[in-house]
């Protein structure tokens, strides 16, 4: 008696994908009231910036029309409606910077950067405007140079710290801190006046970060979602550490390129 051995044929299925233009429509249709969300939100916030400054230069321009006050007091509302269009005009500044870096408008020098020597000159120049509280500054000597542009990394590292220092106290805790990693170094602006529930990762974002919660940090502009692309740019991230003790430290982390050639940056003043 023999015994026959059935083997089996392997069988190749080939499965055409199934196209639902009604699947497809309703996905474009979310996509589309996705993004008309996120240009609400982000109107709402222009529109209030806008609206605070202008009601505040209207008030105070009518005062010095209708007449009866004083010298100083002239003074004191002339300045008042000066820095009312300063917040304007940096208002719209930002928004342009923003769409520039974004769209990759603009040219970013290559060149040799000392981090903690941009550390270091953005905090004096932040002490000199509001010594009380002071800054921690705590800098790595190990850090080596960076490749990137002084200019665009100074800008990132003071808009952290305006961000940083919007909500301050006497006894507020600030500090800014540079680590070599591996590959990469670290700089880090760390407040307990930055509640930690406060904020997420989509505050880096141009337009989601006002889509849920448009009020909560209505005045930030945007100097971090302008500090974002600044390091993006440089093939760097960012990220948001939150503590126990309720603060928070902002971060940016830039890749080591011991292999770059030419003169180390100077930090450049910040204006």
């Amino acid at each position: 008696m023999t015994s026959k051995t059935h083997r089996l044929e392997p069988i190749t299925l080939r499965l055409a994908p199934v196209k639902s233009e009604r699947g497809e429509a309703l996905l474009h249709l979310a996509s589309l009231d996705h993004l008309n969300r996120m240009i609400a939100g982000f109107a709402s916030m222009v529109s209030h910036e806008t609206r605070s400054a202008l009601v505040g230069i209207q008030g105070w321009s009518e005062l010095i029309r209708d007449g009866g006050l004083s010298d100083e007091e002239i003074r004191t509302f002339a300045s008042d409606i000066f820095d009312g269009a300063q917040r304007i005009d940096k208002m719209i500044s930002q928004m342009f910077d923003l769409n520039r870096l974004e769209t990759r408008q603009v040219e970013l020098r290559n060149e040799k950067v000392d981090l903690n020597a941009i550390a270091t000159r953005v905090v004096v120049m932040h002490s000199m405007r509001q010594p009380v509280p002071p800054i921690a500054l705590q800098l790595d000597p190990a850090i080596p140079t960076v490749a990137g542009d002084p200019d665009r990394l100074t800008q990132a590292v003071d808009n952290f710290l305006t961000f940083a220092r919007r909500k301050l106290t006497p006894a507020s805790k600030v500090s800014v801190t540079t680590e070599l990693l591996p590959r990469r170094i670290r700089l880090g602006v760390r407040s307990d006046s930055m509640h930690a529930p406060t904020f997420d990762d989509w505050l880096f974002g141009r337009y989601e970060r006002y889509e849920k919660r448009p009020s909560s940090i209505m005045g930030a502009g945007l100097g971090l979602a302008i500090a974002r692309v600044i390091v993006e740019l440089h093939d760097g991230r960012v990220s948001i550490e939150r503590f126990a003790d309720d603060s928070a430290e902002l971060n940016f982390f830039i890749p080591v390129n011991p292999a770059m050639s030419g003169e180390v940056a100077k930090a450049p003043p910040v204006a």
